[in-house]
C-alpha cells in the first residue's frame, strides 16, 4: 500500500480510498490533496477520546471567587497596572489575537464578520474599529513611554471560508494605517464530520464533509501556522484575545494588561456581571475546583437565581465576555496538553451526505474556555459592560445583541467621552469618536472643552480633515 492508503487504513477511512479510485480527472486530484491535507490518525485520536467522555453535570460545580470588581479597585491601583501594561505595550511584549473566522450570515452578509459595517457614522468595518484602536495604543505607549515607535504584533485567526476574503479587505484598505508585517494571519482548521461510529462521511463526489473545530481550535492553529513561532521570535511574552463581532471590544487595554502582569497570570478573562439570572449567556465556575465556563444550559434554573444569603448577589453572577489573556509559557503549555489528551464537544447533527439528504453525523468541536482548567495562575478582573461589551450576533431589527444595539452602545460611550472632558452633547443618539483620536476617552479636553456637539457624526471628533467613510 502507498502512504495515503495505508494512513487511511489504519485510521479506519478505508472507504475514502475506495472511493478515491472511482475518480478521474481534476475531481480525483482535488480529493486527493484534500486527504493529504487531514491528518486522519490525529483524526481518529480525538474522536475516540471524545466519544469517551461523560457529558459534565452539575456535581462539583461551585461559584467562583477572587474576581477583582470594579467596586473594589481604586484609581491608584488602576494607575499602576495601567503604567505596567503600557511599559508593556511599548516593550513589544504583548500580542493581539484576534478571533475572526465567522462568517457574516446571521447579519444577512457573505463577507467574514470583520468587513460587516454596523451603521456608526463614519461608516467603519469591525476591523476597521479594532485596527484603529491598536493604532491609538501605540501612539500612547509612545508617549507616555518616550520609547520609540512600538508595533504591537497582530495575530488573526480566520478560516477556510474567510481567509482570502479578510486578507483582501485589509489589503485593499491599506491594513488600516498598521504595517503589514505586524499582521499574522492564520486559519482556524477544519475537522470531518464522521458517522456515530467514527467514518468520515463524504459530502458529494470528491468531496469530505468538513466544518469548523470550533475557536477552542485556535491552539493547534497556532502552533501549525508557525505563529507561536513567530511570537517567540518576536519577544512575545503574553497574548490579550478578543472577538470580532465584540464592537467596544478594548483590546490591550493597558490596565488590564497590567493587572495580569503585575499577578504573573497564566490565564485572565475580563468578566461582566449578569444582567439577570435568566440571561443566555455562558459564566464562569469552578468545577473539581478548577476554572471552567458553564453555558446556560449546564446550569438548572434554581442555580442560576440562587443567591449569596449575606448580600443578596447571585452566586453565578461572573459572564465570560471572551475577553482573555494568555501568557505564552501557558498557551504552549494548554497546546501541548491538548494534543496528548484531545477531548473535543460531540455534536450529533444530520449531515448532508453524498447522493443527497442527511444522514446521523457527528461533528467535533473545542471551546477556547475548555483549557482553562489547566492554568494554576489565573486572574479574574470585572470590567463595565457599556464601556467594553457590544456583541454583534443577530442580524438587525432582532433588539439585542444587534448591529442596531451595538452602534447605540459606541454612540452612547462616546458621548460620555466628550461630556466628561467637558462638551455638551445636545444629539440624543451620541456621538462617534474615532478610535484615532481617543482609546478610552483620554485626551479629549482640548477639542471638547466647552463645545457643543449636535450630531452623531461631527469632523472635530475625527482626524483633521476627517475619516468620514474610509
Amino acid at each position: 500500500m502507498g502512504g495515503l492508503e495505508a494512513a487511511l487504513r489504519t485510521a479506519g477511512q478505508g472507504h475514502l480510498w475506495d472511493h478515491l479510485l472511482t475518480l478521474d480527472g481534476e475531481v480525483r486530484t482535488a480529493f486527493q490533496v484534500q486527504l493529504e491535507a487531514v491528518d486522519f490518525a490525529r483524526v481518529q485520536r480525538i474522536f475516540q477520546a471524545s466519544m469517551a467522555m461523560t457529558e459534565d453535570s452539575e456535581e462539583g460545580v461551585e461559584p467562583i471567587d477572587g474576581v477583582q470588581t470594579i467596586q473594589d479597585t481604586t484609581e491608584e491601583q488602576r494607575g499602576e497596572w495601567r503604567a505596567l501594561g503600557l511599559a508593556a505595550i511599548a516593550g513589544g511584549r504583548v500580542a493581539g489575537l484576534l478571533l475572526a473566522g465567522g462568517q457574516g450570515t446571521r447579519l444577512g452578509s457573505p463577507a467574514p464578520k470583520g468587513c460587516y459595517d454596523i451603521g456608526l457614522p463614519s461608516r467603519k468595518s469591525l476591523f476597521q474599529l479594532h485596527a484603529e484602536r491598536l493604532l491609538r495604543l501605540q501612539q500612547l505607549a509612545q508617549r507616555e513611554e518616550s520609547a520609540p515607535r512600538p508595533c504591537i504584533p497582530w495575530y488573526i485567526m480566520t478560516s477556510p471560508a474567510t481567509d482570502v476574503e479578510t486578507r483582501a479587505f485589509f489589503q485593499a484598505h491599506a491594513w488600516f494605517g498598521l504595517d503589514a508585517e505586524q499582521v499574522f494571519f492564520f486559519q482556524q482548521g477544519e475537522l470531518p464530520a464522521l458517522t456515530p461510529s467514527g467514518e468520515a462521511i463524504l459530502a458529494a463526489p470528491g468531496r469530505l464533509a468538513l466544518s469548523p473545530d470550533g475557536n477552542g481550535g485556535v491552539y493547534a492553529a497556532l502552533r501549525r501556522s508557525g505563529a507561536l513561532a513567530d511570537m517567540a521570535a518576536r519577544g512575545v511574552a503574553a497574548l490579550d484575545v478578543w472577538p470580532v463581532d465584540n464592537a467596544l471590544a478594548a483590546p490591550l487595554d493597558p490596565a488590564w494588561v497590567g493587572a495580569c502582569l503585575a499577578a504573573r497570570a497564566d490565564l485572565g478573562c475580563r468578566v461582566l456581571q449578569k444582567a439577570t439570572p435568566g440571561e443566555r449567556v455562558g459564566v464562569l465556575a469552578r468545577r473539581g475546583g478548577r476554572l471552567a465556563v458553564l453555558e446556560y444550559s449546564e446550569l438548572s434554573e434554581a442555580r442560576a437565581a440562587a443567591r449569596n444569603p449575606a448580600t443578596g448577589a447571585l452566586r453565578y453572577a461572573w459572564s465570560n465576555a471572551c475577553l482573555h489573556f494568555f501568557s505564552l509559557a501557558w498557551l504552549a503549555r494548554a497546546t501541548d496538553a491538548l494534543e496528548a489528551a484531545p477531548r473535543f464537544h460531540v455534536a450529533r447533527k444530520a449531515v448532508p451526505c453524498l447522493g443527497g439528504g442527511t444522514r446521523p453525523g457527528v461533528k467535533l468541536e473545542l471551546f477556547i474556555f475548555d483549557t482553562f482548567g489547566l492554568a494554576e495562575g489565573v486572574r479574574l478582573v470585572e470590567v463595565g459592560r457599556a464601556a467594553q461589551f457590544a456583541p454583534v450576533k443577530n442580524g438587525p431589527g432582532a433588539g439585542s445583541d444587534c448591529p442596531e444595539t451595538a452602534r447605540e452602545a459606541v454612540l452612547a460611550l462616546h458621548a460620555g467621552w466628550v461630556r466628561r472632558a467637558g462638551g455638551r452633547v445636545g444629539c440624543g443618539e451620541g456621538v462617534e469618536v474615532s478610535p484615532l483620536l481617543s482609546y478610552a476617552g483620554e485626551g479629549l479636553e482640548d477639542v471638547c472643552g466647552g463645545q457643543d456637539f449636535t450630531r452623531p457624526w461631527d469632523a472635530r471628533l475625527q482626524l483633521v480633515g476627517g475619516d468620514k467613510g474610509a
